[in-house]
């Protein structure tokens, strides 16, 4: 929604504020949330006092995701009655990103002026360091809209994760395919080594220009991982029956076929990324049956924790 549609919300509305820099959760937020304004441009003053009027006056409370320098014109101007939370996309282990530390330092200069009331991660493990350090911290799992599973299987694979972020493992994953029988793979390739490196080793690969358009139509889907998963994209490659190979990961703890298939033991092992992709040829009806089950579960558990969020 823009900002000039605030004055159509009903009175006791939320609204989220989502930044340009967490488009790549943009379809988990717009599915799970209502009312979300989407802040790819900075915000005027005007722009910024008819959201802090809106909360005020009419709203309920106002749901931030992660940091953009137009909350500071936001933020200060809420009322002490109308709550403001904040969801926190990144885990821990980004913190050792400058950038990522800079949004968490000033997330938390606001909740240290109980400014925020309560911080809700999309990791698990960083909710529970997070209440155990004494903040009014939550879980909170994000949910994405179905997808109809197609029959036909081409023998491709997809590269899911950004080659330019090293946590994502993309140099690994190309080398795997040197040791598997495959048509080809998938790629946004943003950087020139990445290029260099395809032409270097002849890996037969189709360039595309989103993450989208190299997710669909595979046989497998790459996202392994070595820490910050995107559930949006494991969600929405399984739900169109493309299993994704992930990093060592917790998420699929209580589900044994699935980790046993789609979970690698070490993330940087080529022979054994390798190894994963034959496994899971062979094993496909296997992984989606249970996958199925898990994905039920899903559901419940996200719609539980958005709604306790919202409350």
């Amino acid at each position: 929604m823009t900002i000039e549609e605030l004055n159509k919300l009903k009175k006791d509305s939320y609204l989220v504020l989502l930044p340009g820099a967490d488009y790549d959760i943009k379809d988990s937020v717009e599915f799970s949330f209502d009312n979300v304004i989407y802040l790819d441009f900075e915000l005027s003053a005007e722009d910024a006092n008819k959201i802090v009027d809106f909360v005020n006056n009419k709203g309920s409370k106002l749901i931030i995701f992660d940091w953009c320098e137009s909350y500071r014109l936001i933020l200060p101007y809420i009322g002490k009655k109308r709550d403001i939370k904040f969801v926190y996309k990144n885990n821990l282990a980004q913190l050792t990103n400058s950038g990522v530390r800079g949004t968490y330092t000033r997330i938390m200069e606001f909740y240290d002026r109980n400014i925020i009331k309560e911080i809700a991660c999309l990791d698990k493990a960083t909710s529970e360091v997070l209440k155990k350090a004494g903040y009014r911290a939550s879980h909170l799992l994000l949910d994405v809209k179905t997808k109809s599973r197609k029959n036909t299987i081409e023998k491709s694979i997809g590269l899911i994760g950004d080659d330019y972020n090293p946590n994502h493992n993309t140099y690994n994953q190309l080398s795997a395919l040197k040791l598997i029988d495959y048509d080809y793979c998938k790629i946004v390739p943003n950087m020139l080594a990445t290029k260099h490196f395809i032409n270097f080793f002849k890996i037969n690969a189709k360039e595309v220009s989103s993450t989208e358009e190299a997710m669909v139509d595979n046989e497998i889907n790459l996202y392994c991982n070595f820490t910050f998963n995107n559930m949006e994209l494991i969600l929405k490659s399984l739900d169109l029956g493309i299993p994704c190979l992930l990093g060592n990961t917790d998420i699929f703890d209580d589900y044994p076929n699935l980790k046993k298939y789609l979970l690698l033991d070490s993330d940087d092992d080529i022979g054994e990324i390798a190894n994963k992709i034959n496994c899971i040829r062979e094993n496909r009806d296997t992984i989606l049956t249970e996958y199925d089950k898990y994905r039920k579960e899903y559901t419940k558990k996200s719609t539980n924790l958005v709604n306790k969020f919202l409350k």
